[in-house]
Formats: structure tokens, sequence, C-alpha cells
């Protein structure tokens, strides 16, 4: 694995949106920067996995590492992964949820490359709302 890359994993328990009074038909998944949605692995426990990679570099403010890739969206200043539910005939977003990265620090980053494991939040039960609720992310 090149240093620059990070893996990462985001669990859910489930697919259901926090709010679809509609009962609109929906793909459910990690969102690219293209407005792609790119569907989880179910575990046997019936839970959701979603495995990807960003690369990371040092930005202004070199305490803080800077994520980049296909599923980084927002400002340097506060990128975060996007898990979306898309209304398939409707083709809109019903609800999108944020886990966000500045908490991330290079020594989260430095465990992850060194060990060969994810940096993994859970996001079950997460909805829309909050734009500054924050995930806990660990090593998977």
């Amino acid at each position: 694995m090149n240093l620059d890359d990070v893996k990462f994993r985001l669990l859910r328990n489930d697919d259901i949106p926090a709010t679809n009074p509609q009962h609109l038909t929906y793909r459910f998944g990690l969102q690219d920067n293209k407005g792609n949605v790119v569907t989880g692995i179910r575990q046997p426990d019936g839970a959701l996995s979603f495995d990807f990679s960003l690369k990371v570099k040092s930005g202004k403010d070199r305490k803080h590492p800077v994520f980049t890739g296909l599923y980084a969206s927002g400002p340097v200043s506060d990128r975060f992964v996007y898990l979306s539910w898309w209304a398939i005939e409707r083709r809109h977003w019903i609800n999108r949820v944020k886990a966000r990265l500045s908490t991330i620090d290079w020594k989260l980053v430095r465990a992850s490359q060194h060990q060969d494991r994810p940096i993994t939040a859970d996001m079950t039960g997460r909805g829309p709302g909050d734009p500054r609720k924050y995930v806990e992310w660990y090593l998977g």
C-alpha cells in the first residue's frame, strides 16, 4: 500500500432512511464525489460494511491531515464522506449522512497504515440534520 493511501470502513446496522414519508424505492450506499452510490457488503450479522480508500497529505496546517479522493467531499477544512439514500424513480436524494474526517489525526493515520487496518466508524442510527455532529473513528 502506498503511504499516501489510507483504508477506511463505515458500518451501519441497516439501510433504512431517517425519513421517507412517500415510501420511495431507494438505493443506499457510500456516495462518491460524482454522485454515484456504491452499495455495501452485507455482513453475517446483517450489518452493512463500506470499505474504501482515500489519499492523505499535509495541508497548510501540518498538524491535521487532508484527505482527498473519490469519496472525499467538502472543503479542505471540513472534509467528510457521505452515506446516502438515492430515490430511484424521483432521481434525487432522500437523506445523506456525513461522516466528518476532521477529528482524524496523523497518529491514527500512521497506525492504520502501519497495522494495515482501516480507520472505522459506526454510522448506525445516524440521520441527517445536525451538520456539526462528529463520528468516533477507531482502528477496525
